[in-house]
């Protein structure tokens, strides 16, 4: 089976950012015998940097996989270069389709949907099945964010919306929430696929002599319980409450945030104006090393802001601190939560709430190693049941070829 794959936003795994759909391709060629192409941005947008020569010559050779390098334009905020940077790149893909042969199947993947309307279009002339991946609910989200008030730009995307669910072959989501949100739209449930984010099992081994290593490089204190946070620093992650948290943690905590994103200068302000010490910003780090850093911490952070839009948000976070054993305090009611503690992997701090949060920090504190190896067992349990990428990725390709077939 011939197959294209396109997200703006992905990313191999030695570089930072959304590697999901180079996994499943990786997947798709090798345990499938597929034949892949993944279209994917030059311009790597959590650190506003267009890849390296050397980023791309690490990479192994996989047969079967083609990892096909867009130009998108370049940008350092969000501001209307962004948007410049989200058209070029739909434009560039659908462009670079036109000349190519005829795929079995085509997937293509919000945010944002230019690049989706660009694959609806590739599949009507070439004539082939339509898959769209849902892993942002645009525009819903943008508006409840009061990232976009213009009425004339959410009518279009709204519209876009519409079509590309009423449009597409199948519809792929990441949350139960998704599925519900898209088939109350009056879209057939049927159609509608869910394919959670989740972790390659065989990528990462615990190596406990690392620890200290990876301690030293986040430059904490030997002896500190340091809790973790790893990802996107955004407005959405609501970032400021994990660093006010700093104010209350009692001596020997630590907070270390990895990541970047177009929060992380006022972050590191506030950490300065607060005195914060005990709170550490980090740059990004390639996703073949975030498991290290995160094993050499205590408890996992995960963080969004107070809104509905994210009551059925899984970040790739919920996967990467069960997949570690680490345990979880979250600030997102809703599926996250649900999650965690029917998992029992870990607590809800509440939301945007920095002194609750410290609080749950001090509880996970004083767990027993008892606790800690149970929390560690439920972990792996739940990746082996919803989050190992090697069965998802199976069961997305299954989905596939039953839509080839028909």
């Amino acid at each position: 089976m011939r197959i294209w794959l396109a997200n703006h936003y992905a990313v191999p795994p030695n570089i930072a950012g959304i590697t999901r759909h180079y996994e499943l391709a990786r997947e798709w060629a090798t345990e499938e015998k597929a034949d892949v192409t993944l279209f994917l941005s030059k311009f790597v947008h959590p650190r506003r940097t267009f890849v390296t020569a050397e980023e791309k010559n690490a990479l192994d050779k996989v047969p079967g996989l083609n990892l096909n390098w867009l130009w998108s334009y370049p940008h350092k905020t969000n501001d209307f270069k962004r948007i410049i940077n989200m058209g070029s790149f739909a434009a560039i893909f659908f462009l670079a389709g036109l000349f190519k042969r005829r795929p079995d199947v085509l997937i293509a993947s919000s945010p944002h949907l230019f690049t989706a309307f660009s694959g609806w279009m590739l599949a009507a002339l070439k004539r082939c099945p339509f898959v769209l991946e849902v892993r942002d609910l645009w525009p819903d989200s943008l508006i409840k964010m009061g990232g976009l008030n213009n009425k004339h730009v959410i009518k279009l995307l709204t519209w876009m919306e519409s079509f590309l669910y009423r449009k597409a072959d199948k519809i792929i989501v990441l949350t139960e929430h998704q599925r519900k949100f898209i088939a109350d739209k009056g879209i057939d449930p049927d159609k509608i696929e869910l394919i959670p984010n989740g972790i390659v099992v065989s990528s990462w081994k615990p190596d406990p002599s690392k620890r200290a290593e990876f301690r030293r490089k986040m430059g904490v204190p030997e002896d500190d319980f340091v809790a973790i946070y790893t990802g996107a620093h955004g407005p959405a992650n609501a970032l400021q409450y994990v660093v006010e948290a700093g104010r209350y943690l009692d001596p020997g905590i630590s907070i270390v945030l990895i990541g970047d994103g177009p929060e992380k200068e006022k972050l590191i302000r506030l950490k300065r104006e607060k005195g914060l010490d005990n709170v550490y910003l980090l740059d990004p780090v390639p996703k073949a090393e975030i498991f290290d850093y995160t094993q050499a911490a205590d408890v996992g952070i995960i963080s969004l802001a107070d809104n509905e839009v994210f009551r059925g948000a899984r970040p790739n976070k919920l996967f990467d601190y069960t997949f570690i054993g680490l345990p979880i305090v979250t600030t997102v009611d809703g599926e996250v939560r649900e999650i965690v503690e029917k998992n029992r992997v870990g607590l809800f701090a509440g939301a945007e709430n920095p002194e609750g949060l410290a609080e749950a920090i001090k509880t996970v504190r004083s767990y027993s190693q008892e606790e800690r190896e149970e929390i560690k067992k439920n972990g792996r349990d739940y990746i082996d049941r919803e989050g190992d990428r090697k069965k998802l990725a199976h069961r997305f390709y299954t989905i596939l070829q039953k839509l080839v077939r028909r």
